[in-house]
């Protein structure tokens, strides 16, 4: 015995130690093989997050036609994408570190671009869009759409992004679609003042040629024989039928150019109605159609030029005898609604295709060569028509269902406003 301990007790303190080294061996390794395991796991990680910054980095480099920069709150540049060299002229190397005042903003802007830094410094949520004027390399000023955003970048350093769409091409586009705009209404205002000369011109001797062939037709110059005063009568009726023609060019011509005159009075449209009714009543009775009025309890006086509102029902009240089958009905209805008249002509007549509506309105326009063969016109009754309705303040509208019927409508103010 040792110390009073047996061979016994130091056999069992000897395996014990053996044990404790065993185990603390074991520890050392689990402990070293976990650091390792975690190193070479942030060491991954690391690689990871260099390719997808490489990747992000190359996204937002190969981005077609957006100019993006990046800069610190001192305008370094420090971010300069392809985008941004063919937009500007100057090369990545050439860019990054000079200051993006010296190289892209004018001096007019300078202050402005001040006034943005100092927001994006205390505002973390700081965003901009604008639309500005910048300086490529060579010193020619381009237009931008740009928007600004702050980045937090690591070490606290405050970081602004800007994205840059140049806007020159479509400004320049807008431009020259400005100028054909003016060019064709300058075109379409000289040929409404030829139309207008011509039309007056030509007004003159076609009075004198329907007053003197009414005179022959009536026998004042003598008895005519009845061939003679059937030609007569056919040179009264086509001479009258031509002043009707020039007539509405005139008119339509005055309108385009801005000179057709109201002379608005105070109109009772129950009667005006009425007399239109009874007047196209004859030419209607030849079809064997039926013209009814639906006239609202409510419809009384309106402000209008009373010439050029009959004018507007006659125009479409005959257009509906023309186009409306034999023995059919056309319907003229009207109200007032939310301090305007509203006036309907209905008629059972051919209908209108969907894809012939929009050469409604047009002048010397018809709508398909069927009706142009079977229904003399020349097109120019619903044009005047909107043109005349416009005039009041007004708009035209028609609804139609090819083959069955076709309703035209218009509205204009209750009262004229100047």
């Amino acid at each position: 015995m040792v110390n009073g301990l047996s061979s016994a007790d130091f056999s069992f303190i000897k395996a014990l130690s053996f044990i404790l080294v065993l185990m603390s061996a074991n520890i050392s390794y689990m402990v070293l093989s976990k650091n390792v395991s975690l190193s070479r796991t942030i060491e991954k990680q690391d690689i990871e997050l260099q390719m997808n910054d490489k990747k992000f980095r190359k996204f937002i480099d190969d981005i077609p036609n957006v100019a993006i920069q990046g800069f610190d709150i001192h305008l370094i540049v420090h971010y300069w994408n392809s985008a941004s060299e063919k937009m500007y002229g100057y090369s990545k190397e050439e860019a990054i570190g000079q200051k993006i005042t010296d190289l892209i903003v004018p001096i007019d802007n300078g202050k402005e671009l001040s006034e943005m830094i100092n927001s994006a410094m205390t505002d973390p949520k700081f965003e901009r869009f604008n639309e500005t004027t910048f300086v490529t390399k060579g010193k020619r000023s381009i237009s931008v759409l740009s928007s600004y955003s702050n980045v937090l970048l690591p070490g606290t350093q405050l970081s602004i992004f800007s994205m840059k769409i140049d806007l020159t091409e479509r400004k320049m586009m807008e431009e020259e679609l400005i100028i054909s705009k003016d060019m064709a209404e300058a075109s379409n205002i000289a040929k409404s003042k030829f139309l207008a000369n011509v039309s007056h011109e030509l007004r003159t001797p076609l009075n004198s040629i329907i007053g003197f062939s009414d005179l022959l037709a009536n026998g004042y110059a003598g008895p005519l024989n009845e061939k003679q005063g059937k030609y007569a009568g056919n040179i009264s009726a086509s001479g009258k039928h031509l002043l009707s023609l020039i007539n509405d060019i005139l008119d339509l011509s005055k309108a385009e150019v801005g000179k057709m005159e109201l002379h608005c009075e105070k109109v009772n449209l129950r009667l005006l109605l009425l007399e239109i009714t009874e007047s196209m009543n004859i030419s209607a009775s030849r079809k064997g159609i039926t013209i009814t009025t639906m006239i609202q309890p409510d419809v009384g006086i309106v402000e209008a030029d009373t010439g050029k509102l009959k004018q507007i029902l006659y125009n479409l009240v005959g257009n509906a005898i023309k186009f409306s089958n034999e023995n059919g009905a056309i319907t003229i209805k009207s109200r007032m609604d939310q301090g305007s008249l509203e006036i309907e002509v209905e008629d059972s007549g051919i209908g209108i295709k969907e894809e012939d509506m929009d050469k409604l309105f047009k002048p010397f326009s018809q709508i398909n060569s069927f009706s142009q063969k079977q229904y003399v016109g020349t097109g120019l009754g619903l044009s005047l028509v909107k043109k005349l309705v416009e005039v009041h303040g007004g708009k035209t509208w028609v609804r139609s269902e090819y083959g069955k019927f076709s309703i035209f409508g218009f509205s204009i103010p209750l009262e004229r406003i100047e």
